[in-house]
């Protein structure tokens, strides 16, 4: 799993994720659901990015 997340593409990432907490915290009803959502998909994809760096960059970069 470690794997697939060091070639994760961070901007799709971004999008799904921001796709997905738009729809949840609209159905739920949250006040400034917009603004809640782009954070919450902000910090998963930074973590996402962490993670990637933690793991040492991509696999395609390695082989260059």
């Amino acid at each position: 799993m470690l794997r697939w997340m060091a070639r994760i593409n961070l901007a799709a990432a971004f999008a799904v994720l921001l796709v997905f907490h738009l729809l949840l915290y609209y159905f739920l009803g949250t006040d400034n659901w917009l603004s809640i959502a782009l954070l919450a998909a902000i910090v998963e994809t930074g973590v996402l990015a962490i993670i990637q760096i933690a793991l040492g960059g991509r696999e395609e970069d390695k082989a260059r």
